[in-house]
């Protein structure tokens, strides 16, 4: 048994200390843990460890994530949504009504007295479900990418697509 910041997690021996770390961001770790081992997504809260940012569009997601690497800027946890063909990034935490860029939406902090956001992630290690996978598994060491770096990365991708007429 592993004691997180919001309880207590069953570890298995199939379970890093990066399942650990996305399930202790939810009020009930277990759930999601028991969901992970039936090989389902689990319903991961945002708003306290992290918020989502997902960006629309695999080419820029994914031009994104090029970018902060060659930036050499540190980069968390990232999934693809291969239904919904887009990258969505695990990043520190910002409130959403100050996050206005296009083809993007900030998942984080509900309103006060709302139940918290949601993302559907799969157990990192865990090969894709329900189309949605990890390109920068979380590890319980790397943290969230700064949201900061994000949107100045954002920004460069999206010129650079331009210039390239994509």
């Amino acid at each position: 048994m592993v004691y997180t910041r919001r309880g207590r997690v069953r570890q298995g021996p199939d379970f890093n200390q990066g399942a650990i770390w996305l399930a202790s961001a939810n009020r009930s770790p277990e759930l999601a843990v028991d969901r992970w081992r039936a090989g389902q997504l689990a319903d991961i809260e945002t708003g306290e460890l992290f918020n989502v940012l997902r960006v629309n569009g695999e080419r820029l997601g994914m031009a994104v994530l090029k970018g902060l690497r060659l930036a050499d800027r540190p980069v968390g946890p990232v999934l693809h949504n291969r239904a919904g063909q887009g990258i969505e990034f695990l990043v520190t935490i910002r409130a959403a009504a100050q996050w206005d860029m296009p083809s993007t939406e900030l998942i984080g902090r509900p309103a006060d007295g709302d139940p918290p956001d949601t993302v559907a992630m799969p157990a990192p290690g865990m090969q894709r479900v329900c189309a949605r996978s990890w390109l920068v598994l979380p590890d319980g060491e790397r943290g969230p990418t700064d949201l900061g770096d994000l949107a100045v990365a954002l920004r460069h991708a999206r010129a650079h697509l331009r210039a390239a007429g994509l």
